[in-house]
């Protein structure tokens, strides 16, 4: 028996998968939490070699949403002035975006974007993690960083099979799921096809 209940023969004979620890549970949920946010905007900068604007959006609502939160929480939870600085960043793009001229002379916004987006996601995974798992401090500095780190190597992935879609992909993929095909795309039926 079991915490009071009669166990049963089916029961018995399942096979269990092992018990998951608490810090690799916190964890995975941060790295995947992250991963969300990172691996498309890496994976069309390496396709297309430009991170598009609704991931930039994207990653602006998630920033917006913690930085509210913020704010209308109590005080002693409120985010820090270092962190709302931050959480500010895709904003700051957008407003740059809005007040620059147009023209050849301002490329420079494209790598704002680009470094908005590497910088913002794995700071976003840390500091939705410490915000949403209220235990995610008691572990040490080390696995804390474990998430982030997570978070970057899935975007690094993410960039180079973009960049090397054309092993696994091919242009017919893009156009049947509503992209435009990058430069460098296999000619081809659909993966799915072959």
């Amino acid at each position: 028996m079991e915490n009071g209940e009669p166990s049963s023969s089916s029961r018995k004979n399942k096979r269990r998968l092992p018990e998951i620890n608490s810090a690799s549970r916190r964890i995975a949920t941060a790295a995947a939490g992250g991963t969300l946010v990172i691996w498309w905007p890496a994976f069309t900068f390496g396709a297309y070699n430009a991170i598009f604007f609704d991931n930039v959006m994207a990653l602006w609502a998630v920033a917006t949403a913690v930085l509210l939160s913020g704010l209308v929480s109590d005080r002693r939870a409120a985010v820090p002035w270092s962190n709302r600085i931050a959480l500010l960043l895709p904003t700051l793009w957008i407003v740059v975006g809005m007040v620059a001229p147009t023209g050849s002379s301002f490329h420079y916004i494209h790598y704002f974007e680009v470094v908005i987006t590497v910088v913002s996601a794995p700071y976003l995974t840390w500091l939705l993690t410490k915000i949403l798992l209220s235990d995610y401090d008691e572990l040490p500095a080390v696995r804390r960083f474990e998430a982030v780190g997570i978070t970057v190597a899935i975007g690094v992935l993410a960039f180079l099979l973009g960049k090397f879609n054309y092993l696994f992909l091919t242009c017919a993929d893009f156009n049947e799921s509503g992209n435009n095909t990058p430069p460098g795309c296999a000619q081809g039926p659909p993966f799915r096809l072959r």
